[in-house]
C-alpha cells in the first residue's frame, strides 16, 4: 500500500511542476545536502518582505497565522558525499569485511558519511513563507528566507552503514526553518517534528524531534572563538513502543576567510543507535555509537 501511495504522489510531483508559471527558484550546492527548489503562492501572490527584525522576532513573525497555508515549495534533494560513501563500499571488497565497521578505514569512511539515511528525497511544502529585507546600508545574500508549515518527504533507498537499502520511505514533517544572510553575519535555523514510514519490515517506522542553529559572523574579535558555532540535535523513538531509537548529537565550527566569500568547517559529534531500529537480516545484536567528522567548505 505504502508503495503506491508513493508512487501517486511522485507522479502528482510531476504534473504540478509542469503546472506552476511563475514561480520561484532557489537551490544550494553542499558536499553533505545539495537541492533545487520552486516557491509559488497558492494566489499567485508574492512572498511579503519583513525589515529590521532581530533573531527572536524574526521566529515570533514567522508564527503568526502558521497554520494557514499560502505558499508551496516543490524541493529535489541529494546527498553527495554519503553516496559516495555507498559507492566507494561497493567498489571496496576490503570495507566492511564482516558487515560491520571494524577497520580504520571503514570506520574513517563511516564516520565522514554518517548521519544521512537516504541519498535522495522529494519533498512538497505547504505553509507560510517569509523573505527578509537586509538591514539598512547593507547587502543580503543567497536565500534569506523562512519557511513554515507541513512537509512532506518520500523516496526509494535507505542507506546504512554505506549500504543502499531498497525502501520506499515516506516521511510527515511540521517544520520551521530559516536562512538570513547579509556581509556581516550568516544565521540558519530548524525546528522540526513527524513521523517516518518504511515500506521494508526490516526497519522500523519511527517519530522523530529536532532543532539545528548554525551562525557565522564574518566581522568578530580574533578571540571570540565561541561565535562561529552551530549545532544539531535529533531523537527518533520507535513509533511502536516510545523507545528511543536514535540520538544525533553534531557541532559545527566555522572559520571564514577571504572576508567571508569562503568558510571552512569543522563538524563533529556522535550517534547512538538502538539496537531495535532495525530488524532481520539488518538486525544488530548491541546498541551502536559513531564518532561524526564532517569537514566542508563552504562558498
Amino acid at each position: 500500500m505504502l508503495r503506491y501511495l508513493i508512487t501517486s504522489i511522485m507522479l502528482c510531483y510531476s504534473f504540478t511542476v509542469q503546472a506552476w508559471a511563475q514561480t520561484e527558484f532557489d537551490y544550494e550546492l553542499d558536499a553533505y545536502y545539495s537541492n533545487m527548489s520552486w516557491t509559488k503562492g497558492l494566489n499567485d501572490q508574492p512572498i511579503p518582505v519583513v525589515k529590521n527584525l532581530k533573531e527572536l522576532d524574526i521566529y515570533k513573525n514567522i508564527l503568526k497565522d502558521s497554520l494557514t497555508p499560502d505558499f508551496v515549495l516543490f524541493e529535489a534533494s541529494i546527498n553527495p558525499l554519503p553516496i559516495a560513501g555507498v559507492l566507494m563500499r561497493q567498489q571496496n571488497t576490503s570495507l566492511y569485511p564482516n558487515g560491520q565497521a571494524s577497520g580504520f578505514k571503514d570506520k574513517f569512511l563511516e564516520s565522514v558519511t554518517a548521519g544521512f539515511e537516504e541519498p535522495y528525497a522529494l519533498s512538497l511544502f505547504a505553509g507560510r513563507v517569509l523573505r527578509f529585507a537586509p538591514p539598512q546600508g547593507m547587502k543580503t545574500v543567497g536565500e534569506n528566507k523562512g519557511y513554515i508549515g507541513y512537509l512532506l518527504s518520500v523516496g526509494a533507498h535507505h542507506i546504512q552503514q554505506n549500504m543502499l537499502i531498497r525502501d520506499n520511505w515516506l516521511e510527515l514533517e511540521w517544520k520551521i526553518k530559516g536562512k538570513r544572510e547579509t556581509e556581516l553575519q550568516y544565521l540558519a535555523w530548524s525546528f522540526r517534528g513527524g513521523a517516518k514510514f518504511h515500506s521494508l519490515p526490516e526497519i522500523s517506522d519511527t517519530f522523530k524531534l529536532g532543532i539545528r542553529r548554525d551562525r557565522i559572523d564574518y566581522q568578530k574579535a580574533e578571540d571570540d572563538f565561541m561565535r562561529d558555532i552551530g549545532f544539531d540535535y535529533q531523537l527518533d523513538v520507535l513509533q511502536h513502543t516510545l523507545k528511543p531509537s536514535k540520538q544525533t548529537l553534531l557541532m559545527d565550527k566555522h572559520w571564514p576567510l577571504l572576508h567571508g566569500q569562503v568558510t571552512m568547517t569543522l563538524g563533529f559529534g556522535v550517534i547512538w543507535q538502538g539496537a531495535e531500529r532495525y530488524m532481520g537480516v539488518l538486525a544488530t545484536t548491541q546498541d551502536k555509537w559513531t564518532f561524526v567528522f564532517r569537514p566542508n567548505v563552504k562558498f
